[in-house]
């Protein structure tokens, strides 16, 4: 069940990865993204930028995608064995479309321009982007490690959980600039409500 939690997650990730790429591939040509970035007045990239742009935007959509299952699961991470397998390998996958995402976005779109990153408007948390990287990192390597959650282990896998909600959930359903993004976010919202209101339910019920 493990292998299988872990071939079926990675498979999905490749799939939509892939999927991003073809979609920039076509959709850069139909206007979608603006050029202007939030709270600006004129483009900062031009035509040969446009790719890149459209590629950050897109693997930054699949790691949405794959953290809705995450936030359902985390609620029950610790009810079963199997709970647990897919509620890490969709932890771990998602990072590390995040990584593509946050590489993409670096060395594609602003060509790895430091100065340009850290003043841009399109990255509204450069520092605690790069905070939560290496955070959920180690989160996923500890979960990897062992299943026993200890007390400070435990803390922290709240706040990185919920550091990542702020985080993904600001990015898309708040300030996402296409319809599909910010549903993506508010689906990503409603599974860690309906899971959280499921678990403590049955909490409750054991009470």
């Amino acid at each position: 069940m493990r292998n299988f939690a872990n071939i079926f997650t990675s498979g999905l990730g490749l799939i939509l990865l892939a999927a991003a790429f073809v979609m920039a591939q076509v959709a850069h040509e139909w206007d979608l993204l603006s050029v202007i970035p939030p709270g600006g007045t004129v483009p900062d990239t031009g035509p040969n930028n446009l790719l890149a742009l459209y590629q950050s935007a897109f693997t930054a959509w699949v790691t949405v995608v794959l953290l809705v299952p995450v936030f359902v699961l985390v609620w029950f991470r610790n009810a079963s064995t199997s709970a647990w397998r897919w509620w890490l390998a969709f932890w771990g996958v998602s990072w590390l479309t995040y990584i593509v995402h946050l590489c993409v976005s670096a060395f594609g779109f602003f060509g790895g321009d430091f100065d340009w990153m850290t003043r841009s408007s399109r990255v509204s948390a450069f520092w605690p982007s790069m905070v939560l990287a290496l955070w959920w990192l180690m989160d996923v390597a500890l979960a990897w490690r062992a299943r026993i959650e200890g007390g400070w282990v435990k803390m922290q896998r709240v706040f990185v959980h919920f550091a990542t909600f702020v985080l993904f959930f600001g990015g898309s359903a708040i300030k996402g600039e296409l319809l599909t993004i910010k549903g993506l976010g508010l689906v990503m919202a409603a599974g860690m409500i309906i899971g959280g209101a499921v678990a403590f339910k049955r909490r409750k019920g054991t009470l």
